[in-house]
């Protein structure tokens, strides 16, 4: 599969730096390194559904989570703040910065008044268990 798109040295052709161009340029502008979504795992248990998100260098009380009409919304944010002075006092260097971090997941048939949520070495876990008449075991299908 990672040849699916050609690269500069598979391109040949008189205008095929246009191509290049684009990828590069259109990667670049659309991806903000600096802002990244936090990773999460999403399991899908007979019982429950348990998400956990990384969330390293925030604290607990950065961290707001909220569930409303089937949608669990995680919100992180963070202030950073790095100084640098000289004997004097006067700033060598001074950097700030500071991010908002939001993530949804659209999860059925969840008990609300059983979620629960811990967070331990920078990873929120979610346990938000099922219903019971959410709780259906499905139907295998077979093919004829």
């Amino acid at each position: 599969m990672a040849n699916l798109y050609p690269t500069k040295k598979d391109r040949d052709g008189f205008f095929d730096f246009l191509p290049s161009w684009f990828d590069e340029w259109g990667h670049n502008f659309l991806s903000n390194s600096g802002i990244q979504p936090f990773a999460a795992d999403i399991e899908d248990k007979e019982y429950e559904y348990v998400i956990k998100v990384d969330l390293p260098g925030f604290s607990r009380d950065n961290i707001h989570l909220d569930f409303d009409q089937g949608v669990l919304t995680v919100q992180a944010s963070r202030k950073q703040e790095s100084n640098e002075k000289d004997e004097d006092g006067s700033f060598l260097r001074r950097e700030r910065s500071s991010g908002s971090y939001v993530r949804r997941f659209m999860l059925d048939g969840v008990d609300d008044e059983k979620i629960n949520a811990t967070f331990k070495d920078g990873v929120l876990a979610v346990t938000l268990p099922k219903r019971d008449d959410a709780k259906k075991s499905g139907k295998l299908i077979s093919i004829n």
